[in-house]
């Protein structure tokens, strides 16, 4: 039976009307992800909640999907409150943020179950339907290398002897390379499978095992070290090798680790087996098959042990979509936000790289398909994005970003589905959040624009460690013998200091008409060539808090303008500070007791407003800066202090000739000791910034410790570090011709730049050729000539001379003698003959050899321009520390809804 539409929203055609009448539902065919997806859209853009939305679809249709999450955003799948009451909501309110907006958690709580009960409802969804989706639903939540959540034994492909060995033996030494990686890595050794003599030897010892059908664990690898039961290894000797001593270093680490408490965790928990995950699971009473959602989450790992474990999981993926039978409906979803780092561009070439790409190219045949998302398209390799058949592109930073984009595009299909890509990449420029043009080459049209529904789930943001217990334990039941020592733990897992572990902001206040805030936007990634300060305080769906840029909800009637409770506060052109824990819909009025709402009559006249104070002065040699004050600004609106920065880097490159400079405006909120919150620096726009202060509006004091000068210095200096630390620019160079991307050239240029010099270089190299063979040809054609002089030189001698006959007749009549030196000069003449014959043919063969070997070469060299592209490969710059200066420094006022004074 084929599977359901996913129903993902609305859509419209590209020149259709951005309104209501223009748009109309967005059903996609779920056969069409068995090409693949990719998701691109920069912070804010509502990425992340369309990945969620494609996940809800999926399991609401039966789909399997296995999630991996990197970044902590994809638990939230677990928020699913059937009945979306307040109490639902209440226990995941941080009471610390609640407390700091003056709010009790109760308040927040109720405050999100009416806004997602309306956000639903927009939607043509309910309580209903997420009900039935968490009763569709058999979660898990996989943490490797931790028990916050269920653990995963990475190392099952060494303790565990494996079918693969028979069936598939290049995906079974991967696994097994893969897991001897992470070994090695944990005790601080050289994991490179290929120069590695530690990575080399304990895989001949756990090969030799395995396919004994013996465990390779640990234990037993010990053993093998101390006395191997091998003799050689390659050419050489074991002890020649790999010594004794070494060895037994070796051993003694391994040993620590096997005794470190810290490493069981990676050898207990669910056996690494996408198979058994990925099954659908028997549920209870009337409820029917259930369908798996997986989620494995690597949040807690360093880069290098996320690597290493998602090279083992895409490897056991690869190995289980071999296994299947071919088909064209959508059997299972496989989905990766944030793919970053772990799909780059050549030459780079991680442990993820090979199996995705493998993924990509084999899995549509069995039905299995992947969505990577993304912020930046320049993260994935071309490979990917040329093997996806549905693009959903969000709003994008950069305009190489979207010339990637197109480029991706064009190179797909042969063209961007009609588009011309001048009005394709201007599209992009413009979209809103939660907007994204759709390419998706299955359907006619092929592309439009879609605006995403609202999540059944609520998307809170990243969760921490100790929350993903809490996750764990409300959707498994308790373990059957639970360690007492751990009991104290539980306890407090349950009840969370509220001082620790405190909530993102966004869980308390998070804007119900977008799907998703990206974890950059609290947490930036210093990878990321910039971050626009919607990352930190966005609402998404609003590009302004200028009523001029305001972008209305076609979902949604329009507010009467006149009403001011009916104006959100919303971020200044997207790019404005703005505390996301003060954005509520509209100011909510004092709660009275019954006694007081009985007796109440006409309602009271407001108290006037109290005279707003001066703005305090920034400290010495700064700046001032002020967000822009709603339209019509709520009782409450106040300022609070940042930090802002206006940052000059230069990149350069000296061998390249690479000079880039990276100008930005930083700002970050300031903490009591005034020094600022580096966790939360966000990019700005300070043409959209104003420089006087809303009338009326009231001032949060400075910290204290800012009225000193060295204070004040420090606090500049930690955004000039910071913008050392994050800034790098990527930029395409081709070594071979020394050639490096201009800034602001597209790729498509460059690469036509590259060709052109290629060709250039080509041509004078012929040039080069040509002279270099010209001396050789006209010395063989002179030595032709002297040969053939000579030829005709001893023909005409040996036509002159008599021939067998007449040296006969000759005899007869002058005599013996005579005829006898007759013959004898014959002989000379035609022995000169041959001479002469056989050197014209050796100098006529030697130059058609030598015009052979010319024209190789200039063939060769014809080429050069046709495979200029090969050489292009991507050079990451980063500034040197002195390379960073600082323009100006400003105290930036971020406006927020405080509530009354």
């Amino acid at each position: 039976m084929p599977t359901r539409p996913f129903t993902l929203g609305r859509s419209r055609p590209l020149s259709g009307d951005p309104g209501a009448a223009g748009a109309r539902p967005f059903e996609l065919p779920a056969h069409h992800l068995v090409t693949h997806g990719v998701v691109v859209g920069m912070t804010g853009s509502g990425k992340t909640g369309l990945v969620m939305v494609l996940v809800e679809e999926a399991l609401r249709s039966g789909v399997p999907v296995l999630m991996v999450d990197v970044k902590g955003d994809l638990p939230n799948l677990l928020f699913t409150f059937p009945e979306l009451s307040a109490a639902e909501f209440e226990p995941w309110i941080d009471p610390s943020a609640a407390a700091r907006d003056g709010r009790s958690t109760a308040d927040v709580a109720e405050g999100l179950a009416a806004r997602w009960r309306d956000g639903l409802a927009s939607s043509g969804l309910g309580s209903g339907d997420v009900a039935a989706l968490r009763a569709r639903m058999a979660p898990r939540l996989l943490t490797p290398g931790t028990t916050a959540g269920e653990p995963v034994h990475v190392l099952s492909a060494l303790e565990t002897p494996s079918p693969l060995w028979d069936e598939d033996e290049e995906a079974a030494r991967e696994a097994l390379s893969a897991s001897l990686s992470l070994l090695l890595r944990l005790v601080g050794r050289d994991p490179d499978p290929a120069r590695s003599r530690e990575h080399v030897l304990l895989a001949h010892l756990a090969e030799r095992r395995l396919r004994a059908r013996r465990a390779a664990g640990l234990e037993e690898l010990l053993a093998d070290l101390a006395a191997p039961p091998i003799a050689a290894v390659g050419a050489l000797g074991v002890d020649e090798f790999f010594a004794p001593k070494e060895r037994q270093a070796l051993a003694r680490e391994l040993n620590t680790l096997l005794a470190s408490p810290t490493f069981a965790t990676w050898r207990k928990g669910a056996p690494l087996d996408v198979a058994s995950w990925l099954a659908p699971q028997v549920g209870s009473g009337s409820g029917g098959a259930k369908t798996p959602a997986v989620i494995v989450s690597v949040a807690h790992l360093d880069d290098d042990e996320r690597l290493l474990v998602l090279g083992l999981l895409f490897d056991q993926l690869l190995s289980w979509v071999r296994g299947l039978s071919g088909t064209s409906d959508l059997r299972a979803l496989v989905v990766f936000d944030e793919v970053f780092g772990f799909l780059p561009p050549h030459p780079a070439n991680p442990p993820t790289k090979r199996p995705l790409l493998a993924l990509l190219k084999q899995a549509r045949a069995f039905g299995v398909g992947v969505v990577l998302a993304t912020q930046n398209p320049m993260d994935l390799d071309y490979k990917a994005l040329s093997n996806a058949g549905a693009w959903f592109v969000g709003r994008l930073q950069t305009d190489a970003d979207r010339e990637r984009v197109v480029e991706g595009l064009s190179g797909a299909d042969g063209g961007a589905g009609g588009v011309e890509a001048a009005a394709l990449s201007a599209t992009l420029k413009a979209l809103p959040p939660r907007t994204f043009f759709v390419r998706d080459v299955h359907m006619q049209p092929p592309s439009f624009l879609a605006e995403t529904r609202f999540s059944l789930s609520w998307l809170r943001g990243p969760v921490t460690r100790r929350e993903i217990g809490r996750l764990v334990r409300s959707i498994s039941p308790p373990p059957p013998a639970p360690d007492p020592t751990r009991a104290s733990l539980d306890s407090r897992s349950a009840h969370p200091d509220p001082r620790a572990d405190s909530l993102d902001s966004r869980s308390v206040h998070p804007d119900p008409r977008a799907d998703s805030l990206d974890s950059r936007s609290v947490h930036p990634d210093p990878r990321a060539d910039s971050l626009d300060s919607r990352s930190v305080h966005p609402d998404p769906r609003a590009d302004s808090l200028d009523p001029r840029r305001a972008s209305p909800d076609p979902r949604r009637a329009s507010p009467d303008p006149a009403s001011p409770a009916q104006r959100a506060p919303v971020g200044p052109g997207g790019t404005v500070v703005l505390d996301p824990r003060h954005t509520p819909a509209a100011p909510q009025p004092a709660r009275r007791s019954g006694a007081a709402r009985v007796d109440a009559g006409a309602p009271a006249p407001a108290p006037p407003p109290p005279a707003a104070p001066a703005p305090p002065p920034a400290p010495e040699g700064w700046r001032s800066l002020y967000a822009h004050a709603p339209a019509a600004a709520p009782e409450g609106f106040r300022y609070i202090p940042w930090v802002a920065a206006s940052v000059i880097a230069h990149l350069r490159d000296t061998k390249l000739g690479v000079a880039l400079n990276r100008s930005q405006l930083l700002a970050a909120p300031l903490l009591p000791d005034g020094k600022p919150d580096l966790s939360r620096v966000s990019r700005l726009d300070a043409s959209l910034l104003a420089t006087s202060p809303a009338a009326g509006a009231r001032f949060a004091e400075l910290p204290a410790p800012l009225a000193k000068r060295a204070t004040a210095q420090a606090a500049a200096r930690a955004l000039r570090e910071h913008a050392y630390r994050t800034t790098e620019a990527a930029v395409a160079v081709h070594k071979e011709l020394g050639l490096a991307q201009d800034d602001g050239e597209p790729l498509e240029a460059f690469a036509a730049r590259c060709r052109a010099a290629a060709a250039r270089l080509a041509a004078a190299e012929q040039q080069q050729v040509v002279g270099r063979f010209a001396p050789k040809i006209a010395r063989l054609g002179e030595r032709i000539a002297a040969a053939k002089a000579r030829y005709g030189q001893a023909e005409a001698e040996v036509a002159a001379l008599p021939g067998a006959v007449g040296a006969a007749l000759l005899g007869l009549v002058a005599g013996r003698d005579t005829a006898r030196r007759a013959g004898t000069q014959r002989d000379k003449a035609a022995a000169k003959l041959e001479r002469a014959r056989q050197e014209w043919t050796e100098a006529d063969a030697a130059l058609r050899d030598l015009h052979a070997a010319q024209a190789a070469e200039l063939a060769a060299l014809e080429q050069l321009p046709l495979r200029a592209g090969e050489g292009i490969e991507t050079k990451r710059l980063v500034p040197k520390k002195n390379d960073v200066e600082v323009a100006f420094v400003a105290l930036a006022w971020a406006a927020t809804l405080a509530g009354p004074a």
